[in-house]
């Protein structure tokens, strides 16, 4: 029995996996495979680096603080909009910080890229353009590798290399939030477009047990919290629901953080609260894990 662990994209609230990942540790459950879509992606990709959850979290406090204030910038986009009279804006950040402060993390452990990680690795992106899945994958599978998919082809798109800081800011490319991830003449945007939970690709590399995370859509929003970007990530939330369940409706078992409705998916004041919260919503089930595990 081989155990993969699927987490899912969420913003801030990826927090959660960390603590996760420590109840598992804590209770000496091994991970062997593991996948993540956008803020999953950088805790599975830095997991797969050797890093422990306890330097995961140092990370994640870096991370929330690179990216930066959003208030700030859609008042400074909009303003320069508006006179400039250029519609120019791929996204509110470039994504440049985060995609240098992950890189930092992956030279420390002598990894650049997605192939030299401890175990097998998964992280999905998607192709602005053709609107195909793009897996990163760690370890081969048998499967054909077409690159001229269609927009409702299912059947992805899997590379086996590329640079591992590269390949989390292309899944962490929040359309919208982060410009696109130019790779390989592609031009990439989170994976959670499509899958937002890479369930499947994890069975497909050899896992034959899978535990996913994932959150439910419990963000509530008055007329006066809203904002231009609270509105794209509420009604991206509502459109990807559907296809996340169904994805993760193929796992073993699904651990479901309850995070209260007033954090957001950027909202980076929370994060030891978010950690904690995914630690003990683990250890509630950990009996049915070692089962499944076992």
């Amino acid at each position: 029995m081989s155990l993969g662990l699927a987490l899912s994209g969420g913003g801030a609230k990826g927090a959660a996996h960390i603590g996760v990942l420590k109840a598992f540790e804590d209770e000496g459950i091994n991970i062997e495979y593991i996948s993540g879509t956008s803020s999953g992606s950088i805790i599975a990709g830095l997991y797969a680096c050797g890093y422990s959850p306890t330097d995961l979290i140092k990370f994640f406090n870096m991370y929330c603080n690179g990216i930066g204030d959003y208030d700030k910038m859609i008042g400074f986009k909009v303003l320069s909009t508006a006179f400039t009279g250029k519609i120019g804006i791929k996204g509110l950040a470039k994504g440049d910080k985060l995609e240098y402060i992950i890189n930092n993390f992956c030279k420390k452990k002598h990894i650049n890229d997605i192939s030299e990680v401890k175990f097998p690795l998964a992280i999905p992106a998607v192709d602005i353009n053709s609107g195909e899945v793009v897996y990163f994958l760690s370890k081969s599978i048998n499967e054909t590798n077409n690159f001229s998919r269609s927009l409702y082809d299912d059947i992805p798109t899997y590379k086996y290399n590329g640079k591992l800081s590269s390949v989390i800011r292309a899944s962490s490319s929040f359309p919208g939030v982060f410009e696109p991830k130019i790779f390989d003449g592609r031009i990439l945007v989170d994976g959670g477009v499509r899958v937002n939970t890479p369930v499947t690709v994890l069975r497909k590399m050899g896992a034959t047990k899978v535990i996913s995370v994932g959150f439910d859509r419990n963000k509530r929003y008055t007329d006066k919290s809203l904002n231009v970007i609270s509105i794209s990530l509420k009604a991206f939330d509502i459109m990807s629901h559907q296809v996340n369940e169904e994805e993760l409706s193929k796992s073993d078992y699904i651990i479901r953080p309850q995070i209260p409705g007033n954090i957001s998916l950027l909202d980076c004041s929370k994060t030891n609260y978010l950690v904690k919260l995914g630690y003990n919503e683990a250890k509630k089930v950990i009996d049915k894990i070692k089962e499944i595990a076992s």
